[in-house]
C-alpha cells in the first residue's frame, strides 16, 4: 500500500473508468487494475464492483477513497512546505474567482503582481461560487476571490473590501433626475438580473425585496449582457462598482447612480483552506489587491 495506489483509486473514482484512470495516471490499464487488485487483497475488501458494462464504488470503497484524498492532500502539503521555506511563489497559485468580479479585479492587480514578483504564476479559474467552493475543498484550487459563502470549518478568509452597487439605466429614464437612487425608487422599474447561479442576484434581490420576485427579470448569465440590454432600453440593472466603465456613458447612452442604502454593497473576501501551507503567499496576494483597488471600494484589510 503506497501513495501511488491511492492516486490510482482516486482516479478511477473520478473518471468512473479504469481505462480513463490509467490514461490520467500515465500507466497501462493492466498495471493500474493489478495494483488496485493488490490493494483490495491487502485491505481484505472490495473498493470497486466491476462488470463488463458498469463500475461502482462499494460502501467500503467510498470510505477508503475519502481517506485517500485526505492523505494525498497532506502529502501535497508536505511537498509544498519544502518549497515554502525557499520562495512561496515557486509554485503556481490556483485562484478561483466569480464571473462578476474576475474581468474587473484581475486587470487591477495582476500586472502589479507580475512587476513586483516576476516569477509569480497565477492560474485563474472563473466560475460560480458553489463550484469554486467544491474545487477549493478538493484541493483543485488554492484560494478563492468570492463574495457570499456559508460558514465552513475547513476554510478561513481575509476580508478585502466592500464594493458598493450602482444603478445603470438608459439616458431618458426617470432615474436620471435623481442624484442618488433609493431601493424604493426601483419599485416602478423593470429590473434586470443575472440568473440564480450568481450570488450577485440574491444580494440584489434582498436589497429590493419590496418588489415581487416575479417582477425581477432573469435575463442574462453575464454583466456584459445585462448592460447591453440596458443600452437597448429593456430596463435598469445594478452593477458592482468595479464593473463601472466610462464607455457606457460615451458610447452606449447609459447613466449610473449610486444606490443609496447602507447595505447596498457586497463584501469581497479571499478564502482558503485552514491547512493550506502557503499562507504567506495568500497574505501577499491580499495586500497587493488592497494596494491596487480603486477608491470606489472601501478597503477592509488591516495592514
Amino acid at each position: 500500500m503506497n501513495i501511488r495506489d491511492f492516486k490510482y483509486i482516486i482516479a478511477v473514482a473520478d473518471y468512473k473508468s479504469f481505462y480513463k484512470a490509467a490514461m490520467h495516471c500515465n500507466v497501462s490499464q493492466p498495471t493500474l487494475s493489478g495494483q488496485i487488485k493488490k490493494l483490495e487483497d491487502y485491505l481484505g475488501n472490495k473498493i470497486f464492483e466491476r462488470t463488463t458494462k458498469s463500475l461502482s464504488i462499494t460502501p467500503f470503497g467510498e470510505e477508503i477513497i475519502s481517506k485517500a484524498r485526505v492523505i494525498i492532500q497532506d502529502v501535497d502539503a508536505l511537498t509544498e512546505f519544502s518549497f515554502k521555506s525557499k520562495n512561496p511563489w515557486s509554485l503556481p497559485l490556483k485562484v478561483g474567482i466569480i464571473p462578476t468580479l474576475g474581468p474587473y479585479l484581475i486587470p487591477k492587480f495582476y500586472l502589479y503582481l507580475k512587476k513586483t514578483i516576476p516569477e509569480a504564476k497565477v492560474i485563474f479559474d472563473e466560475n460560480v461560487t458553489s463550484i469554486l467552493l467544491d474545487k477549493l475543498s478538493s484541493g483543485e484550487l488554492d484560494v478563492l476571490l468570492i463574495s457570499d459563502m456559508e460558514k465552513n470549518s475547513a476554510f478561513t478568509s481575509i476580508d478585502l473590501f466592500e464594493e458598493p452597487f450602482w444603478v445603470a439605466f438608459k439616458r431618458g429614464n426617470q432615474l436620471e433626475h435623481l442624484n442618488s437612487v433609493q431601493p424604493k425608487d426601483l419599485a416602478s422599474q423593470n429590473v434586470l438580473l443575472l440568473n440564480k447561479t450568481h450570488c450577485l442576484r440574491s444580494q440584489i434581490s434582498n436589497l429590493i425585496s419590496q418588489q415581487d420576485e416575479s417582477d425581477l427579470n432573469t435575463i442574462a448569465s453575464s454583466l456584459e449582457t445585462l448592460i447591453n440590454l440596458v443600452a437597448a432600453g429593456e430596463g435598469c440593472t445594478l452593477v458592482p462598482a468595479l464593473a463601472l466603465q466610462s464607455a457606457w456613458t460615451t458610447d452606449m447612452g447609459i447613466l449610473v447612480r449610486k444606490l443609496d442604502d447602507q447595505s447596498a454593497n457586497r463584501k469581497i473576501r479571499l478564502v482558503f483552506r485552514k491547512n493550506f501551507t502557503r499562507t504567506k503567499q495568500v497574505h501577499e496576494l491580499a495586500k497587493m489587491i488592497g494596494y491596487q483597488s480603486p477608491n470606489t471600494v472601501k478597503i477592509l484589510m488591516k495592514n
